[in-house]
């Protein structure tokens, strides 16, 4: 009679197993489902990210080092889109594409700024530290240029225009090519 018990009992063991590697096996599944959709990126990501991969060619900084890091401040899709073009060459120069935090010493890690998906107060705090900096900066938040940011992006319809503060630019001595300037929709 114990024989059959325990046979019985690893009966039950075995099915048990078999539940708990299904289950598990079904969560790791769905959780990758959740992670690949919440990591996917938009064609408006694509796009920014051409955008501000392409700006680095019409800009001139002081000082013209090896490479150049563009740091991204803030949460979001595009953040999956913009480490694509880490290693990439601009101009001669390999691109670093780093992820800061908002107390970031931007003036000493970074020649770009990326921010997007940050209160306006942090931004606005972000822009007056850095003001004079050679750092460009570069963002989708309305008003970006308002707030003394260089590059805007702004949708419009299927289109992403930008909007330069040319002001902010020079004051950080850095150099906007003139042909980018006349790509921009609107010019401070």
């Amino acid at each position: 009679m114990s024989i059959f018990t325990n046979a019985s009992a690893k009966a039950t063991i075995k099915v048990t197993t078999k539940v708990t590697i299904i289950s598990l096996v079904s969560v790791i599944l769905f959780s990758f489902q959740f992670n690949t959709a919440r990591a996917a990126t938009s064609p408006e990501d694509k796009i920014k990210t051409a955008i501000i991969f392409k700006l680095t060619k019409f800009i001139s900084w002081p000082k013209k080092t090896q490479s150049l890091t563009i740091c991204v401040l803030g949460e979001g899709s595009i953040n999956n889109e913009l480490h694509k073009i880490n290693r990439k060459s601009t101009m001669g120069r390999r691109l670093s594409v780093t992820h800061r935090n908002a107390n970031s010493p931007f003036e000493k890690l970074c020649d770009a700024l990326f921010i997007h998906n940050i209160d306006n107060v942090t931004v606005k705090s972000v822009l007056k530290r850095l003001e004079g900096k050679p750092v460009l900066t570069i963002s989708d938040i309305r008003s970006f240029v308002d707030y003394g940011g260089m590059i805007g992006l702004k949708r419009s319809g299927k289109k992403i225009n930008f909007s330069i503060n040319n002001t902010s630019a020079t004051n950080a001595s850095l150099s906007i090519n003139s042909r980018l300037l006349k790509l921009a929709k609107t010019v401070k």
